[in-house]
């Protein structure tokens, strides 16, 4: 009786380990990617209707597939968005751009369609959680 209580204290002990790292990782505080738009460093960009932009991002190093809250496991797919200036990692897009984009692409290049609303935003990238550009976008 005694060993089955210390088998059973083991398994506790590595499920209770296992369970906390799997935490860790999907609540992890920084994200995994760095989203860039092409030609701009930090500075606002003023877009109208029928314009392109050129958006990029990479991955920091270190982070490893599958990114849990930004992209699909299987297919490593994930959405770009507008979101307000001042928003939260998990706040819904303003405006959905796209729902299929690759992560493994790391570029993507979108034409402003005119039934984009004018305003302020920030691109995002990701479907729960979501990856903010450093430059806001001004659709005039």
């Amino acid at each position: 009786m005694r060993s089955f209580y210390s088998l059973l204290l083991i398994l506790i002990f590595i499920l209770s380990s296992l369970t906390s790292d799997v935490w860790a990782y999907l609540a992890q505080k920084i994200s995994p990617l760095v989203l860039d738009i092409a030609g701009q460093n930090g500075a606002a960009v003023v877009v109208k209707h029928g314009d392109t932009l050129q958006i990029r991002w990479a991955l920091i190093p270190g982070i490893q597939f599958p990114l849990y809250g930004y992209a699909s496991a299987k297919t490593s797919k994930t959405e770009v968005g507008l979101l307000p200036v001042k928003s939260t990692r998990t706040q819904d897009y303003t405006y959905t751009i796209d729902t299929d984009v690759s992560v493994r692409d790391f570029a993507y290049t979108w034409t402003v369609s005119r039934d984009v609303p004018k305003g302020k935003y920030r691109l995002g990238i990701g479907f729960f959680y979501h990856e903010t550009s450093n430059s806001e976008i001004h659709i005039v």
